[in-house]
């Protein structure tokens, strides 16, 4: 069995900063209205800004793979290229397809122009930390002598208005009930897009 090390990290987060304010702007109105949730929402988890792959009319600037793809880019230098990569593992929630795999799609997106070791980790929660723990236990084996583990998400395409919309028959009921309003929107308020990368390699230099 061999050491492991993160012998480097990388992050990336599409586009500009977006403000609490201006969180309704980018996700849209559900039926044209202001949400009545929000605000208690922001307050209590107390983040300022997130970061979304859209633009200002909702509409994508960046898929999941893309993400994926930039914070892989960010552990590349001279001493570690994209061609002495060794394994590739990827976890989200939010892939962009069933298939192909959303670590082929990052694959592609790299553009190696060459064939390596693959992982495709999905599930809530934990994805990212089981793409993380495929990457670990190869290099701890021997397997692989390096391994890039990445973990992505893009929930905000999954958060805009146009799916929420159909909901309206529940809406009648949040001024009997609030706390349908609060349980149907949390995450909403809550999540945002980025991918973080590691580099775990079996020596440090």
């Amino acid at each position: 069995m061999y050491d492991v090390f993160i012998t480097k990290a990388s992050t990336y987060l599409p586009n500009e900063p977006v403000s609490n304010d201006e969180m309704e702007t980018y996700l849209g109105l559900v039926n044209e209205k202001p949400s009545k949730a929000r605000a208690l929402i922001l307050r209590n988890n107390k983040i300022k800004t997130r970061y979304y792959a859209l633009d200002k009319n909702g509409k994508p600037t960046h898929t999941n793979a893309q993400i994926t793809a930039k914070a892989v880019e960010g552990l590349f230098d001279e001493n570690f290229t994209r061609q002495d990569m060794e394994l590739l593992s990827c976890g989200t929630t939010s892939a962009d397809q069933i298939q192909p795999s959303h670590a082929s799609m990052v694959h592609g997106e790299l553009g190696l122009n060459k064939s390596i070791e693959i992982n495709t980790s999905m599930g809530l929660c934990n994805s990212g930390m089981n793409a993380l723990n495929y990457g670990f236990l190869s290099v701890k084996a021997g397997v692989k002598q390096n391994a890039v583990c990445v973990g992505s998400e893009r929930f905000s395409s999954w958060m805009t208005a146009d799916k929420f919309n159909h909901e309206a028959e529940n809406l009648k009921l949040l001024e009997e009930r609030p706390i349908i309003a609060f349980k149907r929107e949390f995450l909403r308020w809550m999540l945002s897009d980025g991918a973080g990368a590691f580099l775990l390699e079996n020596k440090t230099a």
